[in-house]
């Protein structure tokens, strides 16, 4: 790969990242590439379980995000915290992401996945990328602030797509102050947030019974101190996106994957026969855990399709990787499960979509690993699971002939211009 003056590596990474970093970890060894600082791509187990959690202090996020400027964007939570008050914060919030805490939130998934598929009709082609953004968009609305709170949730789902946009327009743009630019992106994002501040504002002044906002209000620091009005209004902008795209993305995927894997399918239908009885009894706390095929195909697909697509961090100080690797502080570390996901050194055959097939812990990732692995992993796997639960007895999606996947590696890995798929009575 041609090393460019100034340029390094990026005028190849930046059309194809995708494609780039699978090129550089099939040379072997820990690649360094040249993308504005020096960077290692990290390609095994021993090495990313190293600045995940075996040296995570020197191994901060991007400035990008973690700087005064991405904490403008951003908000101040968890999210862009770093250090002790990264730990003091998730300390805080973890007892609300706990299984027993988001039990509640099982009758609201139901509600809307129930709503929202009374729009499907056998023989549409429908964009289900799409369609599950918006399912798990609605159902984070209303685990944020509950069902009834808000006098417009439309104007605020609105409002979060446009601030999506504009991340990921700004994450993407060359252009080294984007938020100035008189583009319409720009102009949307700004009047999204003032929808979303006054939604937040809104909310949490009506003290919700239930759902996270009311959750986060209620806790309490060990020194009996609670969050301030606006620490809890960036956790919940932190929830907004995080809370639903990696999900959205992730079921996309999923469809698409058992579209093209009929036996799979079938085996899921099984089980779900088998322990939702009762003529199609909706699933719930008590019959969720026992739902473990599905989950191994979840697994499978966020494993082939991973929607957090790569993990960035930045040395803090001198170190030494497992594999012999020297990391100078200031260098950037691409942590890629695209890519450790599909190495065949750790998952044989790895472009075969196996659900039953084991997967290595640090060579599989997809919510992170140690003290920033995502806090809503159990919330994400209750979602999914409810959701597919309900939809595949009804439904099955077939890939309309003669489509072709076209990957979009932005914030998340999503399918570019959206995912077709054909709807057929079960």
């Amino acid at each position: 790969m041609t090393n460019w003056p100034i340029l390094g590596h990026l005028p190849a990474y930046l059309p194809d990242k995708l494609n780039f970093l699978t090129r550089a970890a099939q040379a072997g060894g820990t690649p360094e590439l040249q993308l504005g600082e020096r960077t290692l791509l990290l390609t095994t187990p021993g090495d990313i379980q190293h600045v995940l959690t075996g040296n995570p202090g020197n191994y901060t996020k991007s400035p990008r995000l973690t700087s005064e400027r991405g904490k403008r964007l951003s908000g101040r939570g968890m999210q862009t915290a770093v250090g002790a008050e990264h730990l003091r914060q998730r300390r805080l919030l973890q007892p609300a992401f706990h299984p027993r805490s988001i039990e509640p939130f099982y009758e609201l998934m139901q509600v809307r996945t129930t709503r929202h598929l009374a729009a499907w009709r056998p023989g549409q082609t429908r964009n289900v990328s799409e369609d599950m953004e918006q399912l798990a968009l609605s159902i984070i609305i209303g685990s944020m602030f509950g069902p009834d709170t808000l006098p417009d949730e439309a104007a605020l789902a609105r409002a979060i797509t446009h601030r999506r946009a504009y991340l990921e327009f700004f994450y993407s743009s060359l252009f080294p102050f984007p938020e100035y630019l008189p583009l319409p992106v720009v102009f949307r994002f700004r009047h999204a947030m003032r929808t979303i501040d006054a939604s937040i504002a809104h909310a949490l002044a009506a003290k919700p019974g239930s759902g996270f906002a009311a959750m986060f209000a209620a806790m309490r620091y060990p020194d009996g101190g609670e969050m301030t009005f606006p620490q809890q209004r960036d956790e919940l902008l932190t929830l907004m996106s995080t809370g639903y795209e990696t999900i959205g993305d992730a079921l996309t995927w999923t469809l698409y994957l058992l579209a093209q894997h009929p036996q799979v399918e079938a085996a899921v239908l099984e089980e779900l026969a088998r322990e939702l009885p009762a003529g199609g009894s909706l699933p719930d706390a008590s019959t969720v855990p026992r739902l473990r095929y599905l989950r191994q195909v979840i697994e499978e697909s966020l494993r082939l399709y991973p929607p957090t697509w790569i993990f960035i961090r930045m040395a803090v100080d001198h170190d030494r990787l497992p594999s012999g690797a020297r990391v100078e502080p200031g260098t950037k570390i691409y942590l890629c499960p695209w890519v450790t996901h599909r190495d065949p050194r750790y998952f044989p055959d790895p472009l075969r979509f196996v659900p039953e097939r084991a997967r290595p812990r640090f060579a599989y990732f997809p919510f992170g690993a140690g003290q920033r692995t995502c806090i809503g992993e159990q919330f994400a796997f209750q979602e999914a699971t409810v959701i597919l639960a309900m939809l595949l007895p009804r439904f099955r999606c077939d890939v309309p002939a003669g489509h072709k996947l076209t990957l979009q590696s932005g914030i998340t890995l999503r399918a570019r211009n959206g995912l077709p798929l054909r709807i057929l009575a079960r």
